[in-house]
């Protein structure tokens, strides 16, 4: 298990370089085509500067986005307390040192996704379908 974690850490570090020299390439050939002498390097400059504030922005505010962008709502024990003893007994069995906030998203699919980009700042998502779907 903790191979396979390494494994997508060590793919997620290589994707995010691969798309920061997309976005710098492609930063070099518009400036270069706007502006043949020297536009090449204003665009990486501002391809770097659009890199790293977007990098700044999903590090410190992916979760937020992406469970605003889904629709997620957050759920306390008292509304749903089979998912909550659930994510509890998940949290025990990954020695988390806090537990998750748990969201549910209105969706009939059956999905659900964890986000986080640290142990005591993660959240899990849940759809109603897949609640619908699944017994204990």
């Amino acid at each position: 298990m903790w191979e396979l974690i390494r494994a997508n850490k060590r793919k997620s570090i290589i994707l995010f370089f691969c798309m920061g020299i997309c976005l710098l390439l492609l930063g070099y050939l518009i400036g270069a085509a706007f502006y043949p002498k020297s536009g090449g390097i204003i665009g990486i400059s501002v391809a770097a500067g659009l890199w790293f504030i977007m990098s700044l922005v999903s590090y410190f505010s992916g979760d937020s986005i992406i469970l605003t962008m889904s629709g997620a709502r957050e759920v306390t024990p008292e509304i749903h307390p089979q998912l909550f003893n659930i994510v509890e007994e998940m949290k025990i069995a990954a020695n988390l040192p806090a537990m998750p906030r748990v969201y549910i998203i209105d969706d009939p699919a059956p999905n659900a996704f964890a986000t986080g980009t640290k142990p005591n700042k993660c959240a899990i998502a849940v759809t109603a379908g897949l609640l619908s779907r699944l017994n204990r």
